[in-house]
């Protein structure tokens, strides 16, 4: 009689075969039609980004962390947390590239016959997180950036920003809470890293802001895309450029899944590929040196609107 255990190895193995090749010789039994169809249209959509990006998919590694499984006491149901991290190598020009993301899964098995298989399952995706049950305490956290940043520089500090986002993108920094889309959240951190200094406390409304202490709040523009994107072109003097190629390490692009005006999801820039198109990391999904065209993502569709924002080196808040 298999496992549990066994039944989530084989889904998970299933998972990182379909990254390579999307008509795998083997399929895991445990799997309906409707299991593997989503993996294969995950594996597709993964496929023709890199196509479109002149880039070849060459290897595919992934790490599972089972957080939690529980089954009931007649051993027939299981209750499943799991955090896959996928890692995908790339070539481009005779260039190697690599590309990472993170993804929480909840899962419910059914045992039937001896065997068992995956009855319903949910993951993390954009603008849906999925928190992990292996969250740190606080205080056995080291510290990853040990002195403040300097605001009273005025300088934007470019490649400050960029290691904070590296050393957090697959986490969530204990000074901060999680949000269930953390993705602004995230990059208003990398900025805060940065050296931009917070303003407008404590109206909600105004200015760009987050309030440490035992009961913390924040600013709308702190964790809300859009709301963002109008604090740094408004108050910041970020410019909106024509083209992603103008960005630099450290600039912001924002994403209108549907073309209506509103954008939904930001990430910052944190590096360039060979062909030098600007990579992000973001969080939900949590993503580090992603292509920043997303068409991989499953909020994309064809209507995305993309903004490519460029902050200045030295920053100037006008406040209204």
């Amino acid at each position: 009689m298999s496992s549990c255990l066994d039944a989530l190895r084989g889904y998970f193995d299933t998972r990182a075969r379909l990254w390579l090749s999307v008509r795998p010789a083997r399929v895991d039994e445990t799997l309906d039609s409707g299991a593997v169809a989503h993996l294969v249209h995950q594996a597709k959509q993964k496929q023709r980004t890199y196509e479109k990006l002149g880039k070849r998919l060459v290897r595919v590694h992934t790490h599972v962390w089972i957080e939690r499984l529980e089954e009931d006491p007649s051993r027939t149901r299981a209750e499943v947390w799991a955090t896959e991290r996928v890692c995908f190598t790339y070539q481009e020009n005779g260039v190697p590239g690599l590309e990472c993301c993170q993804i929480r899964h909840e899962m419910t098995w059914m045992r039937a016959g001896g065997a068992w298989r995956l009855d319903h399952a949910r993951e993390s995706a954009m603008g849906h997180e999925l928190p992990s049950v292996r969250a740190v305490p606080a205080e056995t956290v080291p510290p990853r950036f040990p002195r403040d940043p300097d605001w009273r520089s005025g300088l934007y500090d470019r490649m400050r920003a960029v290691r904070y986002a590296d050393a957090w993108w697959d986490g969530t920094n204990p000074r901060f809470p999680r949000f269930s889309d953390d993705c602004t959240n995230f990059v208003s951190q990398c900025l805060y890293a940065g050296g931009i200094s917070m303003w407008g406390e404590p109206n909600r409304a105004a200015g760009w802001w987050f309030q440490f202490g035992q009961k913390p709040n924040w600013s709308y523009s702190w964790s809300t895309a859009h709301a963002l994107y109008l604090a740094l072109t408004d108050a910041l003097g970020a410019k909106v450029v024509s083209d992603p190629g103008e960005l630099k390490i450290g600039d912001v692009l924002f994403y209108d899944w549907n073309g209506e005006g509103t954008y939904h999801h930001s990430a910052i820039v944190t590096d360039f590929d060979a062909m030098g198109e600007p990579l992000v990391n973001a969080h939900t999904i949590d993503s580090y040196h992603r292509p920043w065209i997303y068409t991989d993502s499953p909020a994309w569709t064809p209507q995305t609107r993309y903004a490519w924002v460029h902050l200045p080196d030295r920053i100037h808040i006008r406040r209204s």
